[in-house]
Formats: structure tokens, sequence, C-alpha cells
């Protein structure tokens, strides 16, 4: 009876639990370890009662089909009739099972069978002298793995221990796999697409569905995709366009009108210096003035003044007086035509750059000047 109950508890336990991983488990392999509980029914020569005992084994998946254990159990207390006495049984034994996970199970849940070789040590105390035998094991069971690890079984197994007569148990187990699952990658879920009322939401004759271009404006001539046409092909929709059939390759602006080039202006001053001198004369005015004007015209085009020196002099002193030349030029923009300060820059190069003979009196008076340059594009 107390077989019956074992098993029937571990087959509802198996029945109820439900298998948690997505995807096919492809294979198993690895260490695992289980416990459980037996009702071992020793041979009727040892005149024994029936007796539950635990379980404790270890052993090695080498795939989902084939694996070996080892198996300890202990069985307490069991009364000999014919002795009058009672008696521990230790149990060892070593066991290869073979899982059919394909033909009538599958890696989840499967039957397996079992066979292995083993002793029983029975232990009398002090009454009786205790005795060995040894035994060749077949057994069959279920096993269930409730996810990658943790797993369960049922079973029965029979042990032929030769003249001393068959002993056999049932059992159940619970252990847990610390070994790898190699799982199949999960079927994608496909998604019911649902049923949408076929819309048009730009009123361009062109359903939502299939309009590359939403939202044009009402009344634009739109292509089988829902853009608007461009016939000139100037990048300009037909719609905004003001100037049509633009020539191809023509840059236009953002109404498709051609753009025009720009042509590049440049305004050049030279102001000559007599010798040690940086204040402006009046003749010089003519040409400050067109700088002035220059700058106006092009409020987003800056100037550089520069200021030069002849060799008379140090090098030090030539270089401080380039410097005074070329903020009196730049003081007069700001003073006497409301040039801002911002888009003007003195710079001093001394008698670094002369464009004359400094040996020369000739070559000296070109060499005293001011020279300021800007360049735009109209």
């Amino acid at each position: 009876m107390k077989k019956k109950l074992i098993v029937a508890a571990c087959m509802l336990a198996l029945g109820s639990t439900a298998f948690a991983e997505e995807g096919d488990v492809k294979d198993r392999h690895g260490f695992y370890g289980y416990i459980g509980l037996h009702d071992l029914d020793l041979d009727v020569h040892r005149d024994t009662s029936e007796r539950i005992g635990g379980d404790f084994g270890l052993g090695w998946a080498f795939n989902k089909n084939w694996q070996i254990e080892g198996l300890y159990q202990y069985t307490d207390d069991m009364y000999n009739n014919t002795l009058g006495s009672r008696t521990d049984v230790l149990t060892y034994s070593l066991d290869v099972l073979y899982n059919d996970t394909g033909w009538i199970g599958s890696a989840e849940t499967h039957p397996f069978l079992k066979v292995g070789y083993g002793q029983h040590d029975d232990k009398y105390g002090v009454y009786h002298p205790d005795f060995e035998d040894e035994f060749y094991k077949v057994g069959l069971g279920m096993q269930h793995f409730a996810n990658d690890n943790v797993f369960m079984r049922v079973g029965f197994d029979f042990m032929d221990s030769g003249e001393r007569g068959d002993d056999h148990y049932a059992y159940f187990n619970i252990g847990y796999f610390f070994g790898e699952t190699v799982r199949a990658a999960a079927a994608p879920k496909v998604e019911e697409t649902p049923m949408v009322e076929a819309k048009d939401s730009d009123g361009d004759g062109v359903l939502d569905a299939d309009d590359r271009c939403p939202g044009t404006p009402a009344g634009a001539a739109v292509d089988a995709y829902g853009c608007a046409l461009d016939s000139d092909g100037d990048g300009v929709a037909d719609y905004k366009d003001a100037c049509p059939n633009t020539e191809a390759g023509a840059q236009v602006d953002e109404k498709g009108c051609k753009i025009q080039p720009k042509e590049e202006v440049v305004v050049d001053m030279r102001l000559n210096f007599d010798t040690n001198k940086y204040a402006i004369k009046p003749e010089m005015v003519s040409e400050i003035a067109k700088v002035a004007e220059f700058l106006r015209q092009y409020p987003d085009v800056n100037a550089e003044i520069q200021g030069h020196t002849d060799s008379v002099g140090s090098n030090q002193y030539n270089q401080g007086l380039s410097e005074r030349r070329a903020n009196s030029v730049k003081d007069y923009l700001i003073d006497n035509f409301g040039i801002e300060a911002t888009r003007l820059t003195a710079v001093g190069y001394g008698e670094e750059r002369p464009i004359g003979d400094n040996s020369t009196e000739e070559g000296r008076a070109l060499n005293r000047r001011v020279e300021a340059s800007a360049q735009a594009m109209k």
C-alpha cells in the first residue's frame, strides 16, 4: 500500500507541473544531484517488513539521452521476522540510464530504462552478524523537468542478488541539474494585424497606407506614391515653383528660380607716410573713404589694416611706428565714417614686409605705408 501511495503522489506531482521555458530542448549535459524516498521490499528469505528510506544520488548527463550516476540509499529499522531483530540496510549502486526523449517521451517528460550494479549492507548490530550481498539492477521510471534545472522522477527497480533472492523498491526523487541546457530558438510570435479602415488623410487620391508623402497640400498634383510632382526636376515641387521649366542642373532658390552666380568684388587702399609720421593727411581721405563706402555696402565684411615702415631706425621702434600708422587709419574710419570698431583690425608689421628697396629714397618711400584690403561676393 505504501508503494502505491508513493507512486500515485509522484505521478500527480509530475502531471501538475508546467514547463515554463521557451524553445525546444536540443540537448542537455553536465552534473546533477538528487534526493528522495524509496519503499524497500527485501527478498522473502530475509523475511523483513517493507520500510521507507532515503536516497542521495550524484550523476553526469552525457546528453539528453544518456546518464550515469552513483546512488546511496539508507533504510533504517527494518524488522526481520525470522531473527526477531531489526536491521539497517545501506545500499550502494552505479547505474546507467537511457532516456527516451523522442519515441514516446520528450526532452521535458520521458520514460527511462536503468541498469546497474551494487551492494546491500545489512547492519544487525550486536545481536546478529552483519552481511553483504551484491546485486544486478534493472529499472523503469518517468522523469520530468519542471524547468531547465529542477527535475523529478518516479520509478521501480528490481535487484537480483543471486542466491539471496530478489529485492525491489519504488521511489520518488527530486533533483537539481547544474549543467547546460541547449535550447532551439523560440518561434517568433505572429500577431494578427487588426483590420483598419482605408484612409486618405490629405485627400490627394493616394491611400495613407501607400502615401510616401503625407500631408500634401490640397490641390497639389501628386504621383502614384502621393508625392508632389516636380516637372522640371529642380527639387521644388510644382505647386510652389515660381519659375517652372528651369533648365536641368541649374541652381535654384526655395521658390524654384535660378540663382545668379555671385561676383567677387575687392577694394584696396594704400597710403604712404612721411618719415617717422603716422598722422592722416588730407590727400589720404579719399582713399580711406573708398574703404568706408565698401564696408557700408557689404555689412558682413571685415577689414584688416596693415601698417609698415622703412628700415630707418631700430626694429623695435619701427614695429611701434607701424602699429601707430595702422591704428591712425582705423581710428579715422571709426571717428569720421562711423565704421564699427569690431569690423576693423589694425596690425603692425614693422619693416618685415618691404615692397621697395630700402637702400634708396624712392624704395623707402614706398615702404612707409598703410594698406587695407577687403573682398565680398555680390
